[in-house]
C-alpha cells in the first residue's frame, strides 16, 4: 500500500485535515481487512481503479461506485477492501464537511453515503475528471477545485457549533455540555439538534469520543504508564469506564489495541 499526502489549498485549510492518495496495484484476488477507529471526522473517497466491492461496516459499496462519503463518528468500522485499489481521499475536520455537502450530517453517521445520491451532476463531473487524469497530482487538483467550488456555493457556518467543537477539543472532552450550551447562548435542545445537523452526533457523544481519542494518544505515547494512570490522565472516573469506552469505540481492550496491527487511528 502506497500512501501520499498532498498540500492543501489555502482556501480549504480551515476545513480539510488531510488530502491523500492510496494505491495498491499489485493485483491479486484476496481482500485486505483493517479496522478504523472513530475520530469524529468525515472522509470523501474518489476511486479511480476499477475494483470489486468494498465492505465498510454493515454496508457493501459496489466496485462501480466511484465516490462515497464515510463518517468515522462514534463507532469503529471493519473494512474489507479488494487488494488492488486506487483512490483520492479528503478528510474533513469535525463539523466542517457540512460546509460542502447540503445534507444533515446525521445521514452520514451510520453507513457510507454514495456521493451521486446527494449531488448527481457534481459527482459525475468529479469522477470523470479524476478517472481521466494522467497523474495523482492532477487528480488531487481536480478534487480540490471541486471542493472550492462547493464551498463557494454551500458554505453556511454555524458559529455556535464551531465554538462548542473548539471548546470540547480544547478541554479534551472534559466539560459540562449544559455549561457549554449556556456559553454559546443556546439551549441544550438547540445544541443537540444543531450538532446532529452539523456534526452527525450529539455534543455529549462528541465529547466522549474526543476524550477517547485523547486517551489513545496518551496510551500510545506512554506505554510504560499503567491503565489506572492513563485513565486518570485522560479524564475517566475510573479504570472500568476507561476500559468500557475502549470496548465500545475500538472493540478491543487497551492492551490488545496497542498490539493490533490491523487498526487505523
Amino acid at each position: 500500500m502506497e500512501l501520499k499526502l498532498y498540500d492543501i489549498d489555502p482556501v480549504l485549510q480551515p476545513f480539510v485535515k488531510t488530502i491523500c492518495t492510496m494505491e495498491n496495484r499489485g493485483g491479486g484476488s484476496g481482500l485486505s481487512r483493517f479496522r478504523v477507529l472513530p475520530d469524529t471526522c468525515l472522509e470523501l473517497f474518489v476511486n479511480y481503479v476499477e475494483t470489486g466491492p468494498t465492505q465498510i461496516g454493515d454496508r457493501s459499496v459496489s466496485g462501480k461506485t466511484r465516490s462515497y462519503i464515510v463518517a468515522r463518528m462514534n463507532n469503529y468500522l471493519d473494512v474489507h477492501s479488494p487488494s488492488a485499489i486506487g483512490f483520492v481521499s479528503v478528510c474533513f475536520y469535525p463539523g466542517k464537511a457540512r460546509q460542502f455537502f447540503p445534507i444533515p450530517m446525521k445521514e452520514t453517521a451510520t453507513s457510507p453515503l454514495v456521493l451521486k445520491d446527494i449531488m448527481h451532476d457534481f459527482s459525475l463531473s468529479l469522477e470523470e475528471a479524476v478517472a481521466e487524469a494522467d497523474s495523482n497530482e492532477e487528480r488531487v487538483k481536480h478534487l480540490q477545485d471541486f471542493l472550492v467550488n462547493l464551498l463557494m456555493k454551500n458554505s453556511h457556518p454555524d458559529k455556535a457549533v464551531d465554538y462548542c467543537v473548539n471548546q470540547i477539543n480544547y478541554h479534551r472532552g472534559q466539560l459540562s455540555i449544559t455549561s457549554l450550551a449556556r456559553e454559546a447562548g443556546i439551549s441544550n435542545r438547540q445544541l443537540v439538534r444543531r450538532f446532529n445537523e452539523q456534526i452527525g452526533i450529539s455534543p455529549k457523544e462528541f465529547a466522549r469520543v474526543t476524550k477517547f481519542i485523547h486517551s489513545l494518544h496518551v496510551l500510545k505515547s506512554y506505554p510504560q504508564m499503567n491503565l489506572t494512570q492513563i485513565a486518570y490522565e485522560s479524564g475517566y472516573y475510573d479504570q472500568a469506564h476507561f476500559i468500557h469506552d475502549y470496548q465500545e469505540f475500538a472493540g478491543y481492550s487497551p492492551g490488545t489495541l496497542l498490539q493490533a496491527s490491523d487498526t487505523l487511528y
